[in-house]
């Protein structure tokens, strides 16, 4: 007589890791200070932050850390944690470093890239080009950063890449303001175009020549785009 089968029992689903929640707050949490859904200088109440993300304050605190350091989040001693503060000379400054940056970027590029590296970036901008008419302002400045950040990795330099991804995050925010001008979207896909083929034409002195042309930023452009992301932050204006 054949013995009764025993019967199944389920696993219980594993608990989420604790590195992984911490990773998830953090992104929740980077994501709100770059979009300044806090408002500039306002004190971040970790508490009410917490509930909100659905977790304890450990990696609240953790994820706060991590982004005093990247300078997304300034620390008061004995006063907690507040949103950086909206400021012009810095993001001004922050535009010539990520210009001097840029043009280093592409110049190791056209030194050092392989010819498959260059050809996944040209294929990588013909697909974003191929789907322009669908995307916002907030994926394009997604895809642009994503062009930037290739070139820079095609140079072999980590520290030029971790340094460009730190300054892009600090100044998204008014970069998604100015790649909203339907002008600025069109010369962007021209420029990052022209940009790959002068690396594919391994014509070093062309690619820093136009990548200088395509990040160039007025003072006044830059001014404009500031006082737009102010009437975003304090009257609620949303982007069209």
């Amino acid at each position: 007589m054949a013995g009764t089968p025993r019967k199944k029992t389920s696993k219980p689903a594993p608990a989420p890791r604790a590195a992984d929640s911490v990773n998830r707050v953090y992104a929740a949490i980077q994501r709100m200070a770059v979009n300044f859904e806090f408002r500039p200088e306002q004190r971040i109440n970790e508490v009410e932050l917490a509930a909100t993300l659905g977790v304890s304050r450990t990696p609240v605190r953790e994820a706060l850390n991590r982004l005093v350091i990247e300078g997304l989040i300034t620390l008061v001693p004995n006063k907690g944690f507040y949103c950086r503060p909206f400021d012009a000379e810095q993001i001004i400054s922050l535009f010539e470093v990520r210009a001097a940056l840029e043009r280093l970027s592409v110049e190791l590029a056209a030194e050092r890239a392989s010819d498959v590296r260059i050809a996944e970036l040209m294929d990588f901008w013909n697909g974003v080009r191929a789907n322009r008419a669908a995307m916002d302002a907030e994926e394009l400045t997604s895809r642009d950063e994503e062009f930037h950040i290739r070139i820079a990795a095609m140079g072999g330099n980590p520290e030029l890449v971790r340094m460009l991804e730190s300054i892009n995050a600090r100044i998204r925010f008014v970069r998604r303001i100015e790649i909203e001008n339907p002008q600025r979207r069109t010369t962007t896909f021209d420029e990052h175009l022209a940009i790959a083929e002068a690396l594919k034409a391994r014509d070093r002195g062309r690619a820093v020549s136009c990548m200088s042309d395509h990040i160039g930023i007025s003072v006044a452009d830059a001014v404009a785009a500031m006082k737009e992301g102010l009437a975003r932050i304090y009257m609620g204006r949303i982007a069209s």
